[in-house]
């Protein structure tokens, strides 16, 4: 399988569905120009064919960050979830 442009192969290491709302935390090889390798991802169909976009997308629906900081990206994680939990205020 070739990965289109501006995709990488999504390692995920956690995740979960919290209301149907799927939330990834894992790596990928480093986007182009970037040494970020973490990241976390929210939303339906954001993996596609086990790939990923190497660019940050950001909507309430669905999105991308990556991260050069492992510690980091855990910790969006962790705060997208309680977001979706109604616990962050």
């Amino acid at each position: 399988m070739e990965n289109p442009c501006g995709t990488t192969k999504a390692n995920i290491l956690e995740s979960t569905e919290i209301e149907g709302m799927p939330i990834y935390f894992g790596t990928g090889v480093n986007p182009v120009n970037s040494p970020a390798q973490f990241f976390v991802a929210w939303g339906k169909e954001i993996l596609t064919g086990g790939l990923i976009h190497t660019y940050n997308i950001k909507s309430a629906e669905r999105g991308i960050e990556w991260f050069i900081d492992e510690d980091e990206a855990e910790a969006k994680y962790l705060k997208i979830q309680r977001l979706l939990l109604g616990c962050l205020l």
